[in-house]
């Protein structure tokens, strides 16, 4: 994809050479936090968690994995100067005046912010790009993504910029999750954003959701849905070499084996630290609790294989049975 002038004035060559960046695409509850900080753990590497969130994060002085308040943590107050001085920004002042890709909260929600009106405009924004997505490739440069989240983009790759350059790393991790970006960062720079498409067997996920207070509906589309929309179109545009498919369970039985392989991936070096996940203090913004409890280390969590049975496996089994195979689980 040819890039605007005002792309390569936003990013030029010497900073591609800087960075890279690995993008997380998985349902939730799949495991993509833990994968975040396990790559996080590594000295050349950031990690973010769901920074799509930053603007709610400030908004409501949500504390940092640090356990500093995200306004008073000295490593992103570096980056927050930095915008302030490339973009004219305040980000503590005006938390979403630095545009990032749509994102609905769930946990934690901002109502100042995450009003009807805005729901709907995201929710017109999905439908458009849902469009797009049935178009052939040949059709698709005809109905350019909405602006500002074209806006979005150039704001994100700055971001990554500036964290790269103010916290001294050349790996960024990105657990966003949103497919859809991800791809058009990817399309964008395609140099530096390679994607990691992350899998969790779909019975897990569902205790998970179904312990939280979700109904059975809720707990298995949310999944079944994301791997629906995700998998056509990670193979139709992300090249093989710039696409990681992990599963979570083999992340938690062997995160040796997956961490080299992560590592390889992102074109550096595996270090050992990485399986010990209290042996650096990391960065992250939104995602699950697990962020601040790196002290419990890496931990497979298979209860589905003794707590979910009867009425409720059977559920799963017929609504999520085929998607659960296609992803490789038996």
């Amino acid at each position: 994809m040819t890039m605007t002038c005002s792309e390569n004035r936003r990013m030029k060559r010497s900073d591609k050479d800087a960075f890279r960046v690995l993008y997380i695409c998985s349902a939730a509850r799949s495991g993509s936090t833990l994968t975040d900080m396990f790559m996080g753990g590594h000295s050349q590497v950031a990690s973010l968690g769901e920074i799509n969130l930053l603007g709610k994060a400030i908004s409501l002085n949500a504390e940092c994995s640090c356990n500093e308040k995200l306004k008073s943590c000295t490593e992103w107050s570096k980056v927050f100067d930095a915008v302030l001085l490339s973009q004219t920004i305040n980000m503590i002042e005006n938390p979403y005046a630095y545009k990032l890709w749509d994102a609905i909260a769930y946990n934690e929600v901002d109502y100042r912010k995450q009003t009807r009106a805005y729901r709907l405009a995201i929710g017109l924004r999905k439908i458009w790009m849902e469009g797009r997505d049935k178009l052939p490739h040949s059709m698709r440069k005809h109905f350019p993504i909405p602006a500002t989240l074209h806006e979005a983009l150039l704001n994100k790759i700055d971001l990554y910029k500036e964290i790269s350059c103010c916290w001294g790393k050349r790996v960024i991790v990105d657990s966003s999750k949103n497919v859809r970006e991800a791809i058009e960062l990817h399309q964008r720079w395609p140099d530096i954003v390679k994607i990691v498409l992350l899998t969790r067997d779909g019975r897990g996920v569902y205790l998970s959701r179904r312990s939280s207070g979700r109904n059975q509906s809720e707990s298995v589309n949310g999944w079944l849905n994301y791997y629906r929309r995700a998998l056509p179109l990670l193979e139709s545009y992300i090249d093989p070499s710039s696409l990681l498919k992990i599963r979570y369970e083999d992340l938690a039985s062997g995160p040796e084996k997956i961490g080299r392989d992560l590592c390889d991936f992102s074109g550096i070096s595996f270090e050992p630290q990485m399986l010990d996940l209290s042996s650096v203090t990391r960065h992250l913004v939104n995602g699950n609790n697990t962020r601040f409890s790196p002290g419990k280390g890496i931990r497979l969590d298979e209860r589905w294989r003794t707590e979910l049975n009867g009425v409720e496996l059977d559920f799963f089994e017929r609504m999520g049975s085929n998607m659960n195979r296609r992803l490789g689980y038996s």
